[in-house]
Parts: structure tokens; C-alpha cells; sequence
């Protein structure tokens, strides 16, 4: 991607991000999408565009079927290109089969069945690796905090009974101290490592969560965001649309 494009890319992601109510992922993903032959369709005007309208209806006519948002004398570029949102219902073949939302614009969509080409089975399997990074960062959480409570209860009561033999003055008084100071000792340093642990291991839950609001789901359920070409219908009817090869790939 040329310098330019990337800057408008990037301002595109920032005014998303203020744009969505309580959306945390960007509609404005893979810019560029690879189709046989290597021809590679640039979508970066579609998003410039989406991106300038208006997320209500203003000044529109009654009955009016204009696509656009924006004032009558811009034209909607790659008209042929959908924002398409939903879950997959069924896989036939390499496509999906979908319960979609199909919008036209930000605040004009229809719902339709429809099947998508080329779906980001990518996306998926990152969103799946995320979520099961999530689940053992949570248990390993849960039983470093465990540690860290123990080792601190642990290390309290050896300080108690630290006080209890001071207070004592018995012949062993001095022997008691010793040991169960060394006992408050270890457990101190045992805490630490625990605490520490503790630390690194919220700093992976943060960096991971952050990383899963970047992908569209909803109640935990991967959902499609993303903008795929109109192909036509098939056999049966149903609308055809293709993503087109995007880099979703998993790192």
C-alpha cells in the first residue's frame, strides 16, 4: 500500500472507531482484495466515502432509493460493493450461508440469505485462538491469585507467631522467632513472584482483550463486518457475494 493510501487508511480507522456506537472493531479492514487472475480491487474510495456520511437519515425525499447519504452530486464509488453483517448459518462448500444484514450505505440496509464467497475463515480461527488464549489466561489468573493469597495469609501468620513467642518469654522464645521469621521471609518473597506473575499475566489478559474487541462478535460469537462485491444470485436465488482473498491469516 502506497504512503498515501496508508495515512487515509489509518485517518479512516480513527474516525470509525469514533463513529461506532459500542463498536470496539473497524468496518474498514483489508483494503485491498485479491481476485483471480491477480486482479486486486482497491477499496480504499469506498471507505473514504462511507466513512463522510452521515450515521442518520437527513434531507431525504419520501420514496427516495438514492443509495447516498452525502450530497446529490457524490457519487457512491464500487457500487457494486456491500457492507455485509451477520453469522454464518451453514458452510456449502468453500462459501458460507448466511442470515445477513446488506447495507448500501450506513443508515440504508436490507436483511437478506445470503452466500459469501471467500468468507474470513482467517479472522475466525484468530478470534478462536484469542478466545482460548483468553480462557487459560483467566485460569492461570485465578490460580496465581490463589498463590499470591495463600502465600500473604501464610506470611501473616507466621508474623503472628513471631509476636506470640516475643510476648512469650519462654526458654524457646528465641528458637520460635528465629524460625517462623524466616517462614514471614519466604512466604514475603513467595508473594512477590506471585504478585509479579500476577502482573504479567493481567498485562497478556489486557493485550488480549484488546486484540479481540479488533474482531467483530457478538455475545462472544464471531459475527461478519466486512464489505464483499455482489456477484449476482444462483441457482436457488440466493444472492452471491465474494470477500475476495484477503490476508486474515493468523500469525
Amino acid at each position: 500500500m502506497k504512503l498515501n493510501q496508508l495515512i487515509v487508511f489509518w485517518l479512516l480507522l480513527a474516525s470509525a472507531a469514533s463513529a461506532q456506537t459500542n463498536q470496539a472493531w473497524s468496518i474498514f479492514r483489508y483494503p485491498e482484495r485479491m481476485f483471480a487472475g491477480n486482479a486486486v480491487v482497491n477499496l480504499m474510495p469506498l471507505f473514504a466515502w462511507w466513512a463522510r456520511q452521515p450515521l442518520v437519515v437527513t434531507n431525504q425525499n419520501a420514496g427516495s432509493t438514492s443509495d447516498a447519504n452525502g450530497s446529490p452530486e457524490e457519487a457512491r464509488p464500487l457500487s457494486s460493493w456491500y457492507r455485509i453483517t451477520g453469522t454464518p448459518m451453514a458452510t456449502t462448500g468453500s462459501s458460507w450461508l448466511m442470515d445477513a444484514v446488506v447495507y448500501t450505505s450506513p443508515t440504508r440496509h436490507t436483511n437478506s440469505v445470503i452466500l459469501l464467497n471467500n468468507p474470513p475463515v482467517g479472522e475466525v480461527a484468530l478470534f478462536n485462538a484469542l478466545k482460548a488464549q483468553l480462557a487459560e489466561a483467566r485460569q492461570r489468573i485465578a490460580d496465581a491469585r490463589r498463590v499470591y493469597d495463600a502465600n500473604t495469609n501464610a506470611e501473616a501468620k507466621a508474623l503472628a507467631e513471631v509476636a506470640m513467642y516475643r510476648r512469650s518469654w519462654s526458654k524457646v522464645a528465641s528458637d520460635g522467632v528465629i524460625a517462623y521469621t524466616r517462614v514471614a521471609m519466604q512466604k514475603h518473597n513467595d508473594s512477590a513472584t506471585a504478585l509479579n506473575q500476577l502482573d504479567q499475566l493481567e498485562a497478556a489478559r489486557r493485550q488480549i482483550e484488546a486484540q479481540l474487541e479488533t474482531i467483530p462478535s457478538r455475545n462472544g460469537v464471531y459475527q461478519v463486518d466486512l464489505f464483499a462485491m455482489l456477484l449476482g444470485r444462483n441457482k436457488q436465488g440466493v444472492p452471491t457475494y465474494d470477500l475476495g482473498l484477503v490476508n486474515d491469516t493468523p500469525p
